[in-house]
């Protein structure tokens, strides 16, 4: 008996048709940077500019008993501001190449392929602006992260870098690292040897993954970061310790992150991202023109104060 058969080599080898059910999008960081700042709005009619406005301080002084007060001061103000500006991502669909395409739901794919590109760029330029507070940067160019570089920058912001003048932030701080020095950070929060003195190194002794396992470690936080990695870091030093892998790093493999409150953190958004389409242009014949777009700023608050830049070591670790 002859069977006739369809596929490659066989009697039928035009015959089968190439079809794609599957149609999966690409994945990024969805990043951290908006949950960390103070987000303000830019509301209609009011100009092109967010402006924080703060006082300056009153300076009280000892005087003596029935005596007038010598010491008159003047209030002093110093005005903020963050203008936004608008971010789009654009892409056109041919009419009949939606027609064509097995992809049924092309439109509605390539809507949220924009909406992510908009997400990407706007944490990516959260995370460029913390390399922009002015208090003291800790670590540099090759230095591999500790505990005790977070928990020193955290105890700088609580009183606002200034031991002449404390500052303390009203709100929460955060500690933005790359993912892979948190890697490192995890482990030097465990005790993966027994050595007393601490100074047994994990790995090879080299880049973003050289580790000094500590000499006295609380055995259940351990356990959870020996399981969990570098997601169950949580809090050091009063620190809230959040990885996000959109901060650059550079030729070197190294990163700029930051310590900082909340306060010093501004996010102003005009508008919120929103996808239009637009099938007006009868030329283009059936063409969809999709546009994600919004307005947002990032910027500083209290750059000095409420801040502190952290430069590390991102290398990828090999053991």
């Amino acid at each position: 008996m002859v069977v006739t058969l369809a596929g490659t080599n066989q009697a039928l080898d035009a015959s089968l048709p190439t079809v794609y059910r599957v149609f999966n999008l690409l994945r990024d960081e969805t990043g951290v940077m908006r949950s960390c700042a103070t987000s303000m709005k830019l509301a209609a009619h009011e100009g092109n500019t967010k402006y924080i406005n703060n006082y300056g301080r009153a300076v009280a002084y000892n005087v003596s008993d029935g005596a007038d007060v010598q010491q008159a001061q003047t209030l002093a103000d110093t005005a903020t501001g963050y203008s936004p500006s608008e971010v789009a991502v654009q892409i056109t669909l041919g009419g009949r190449t939606m027609r064509r395409v097995a992809d049924p739901d092309l439109m509605g794919r390539t809507g949220r392929i924009l909406n992510a590109g908009y997400d990407l760029k706007e944490d990516q330029d959260g995370c460029t602006q913390l390399a922009s507070f002015t208090g003291t940067t800790l670590g540099s160019a090759g230095t591999v992260i500790s505990p005790g570089h977070v928990s020193g920058a955290g105890a700088r912001v609580m009183i606002g870098n200034s031991r002449a003048n404390p500052e303390p932030p009203s709100g929460d701080i955060f500690g933005v690292i790359h993912p892979l020095a948190a890697h490192v950070l995890a482990a030097r929060l465990t005790p993966f040897a027994t050595t007393p003195s601490g100074s047994t190194a994990v790995g090879v002794n080299t880049g973003a993954h050289v580790i000094i396992s500590p000499s006295n470690a609380n055995s259940g936080r351990a356990d959870e970061l020996i399981r969990r990695g570098y997601k169950a870091i949580g809090t050091v030093g009063g620190v809230i310790v959040k990885t996000d892998a959109n901060l650059a790093v550079d030729s070197a493999d190294d990163f700029t992150g930051a310590v900082f409150a909340r306060e010093g953190l501004i996010y102003v958004s005009e508008e919120e991202p929103r996808i239009d389409w637009d099938t007006s242009d009868k030329s283009m014949r059936g063409a969809a023109e999709g546009t994600c777009w919004g307005s947002y700023v990032w910027g500083n608050y209290r750059a000095s104060a409420y801040g502190n830049p952290m430069t590390f070591d991102a290398s990828l670790p090999t053991s």
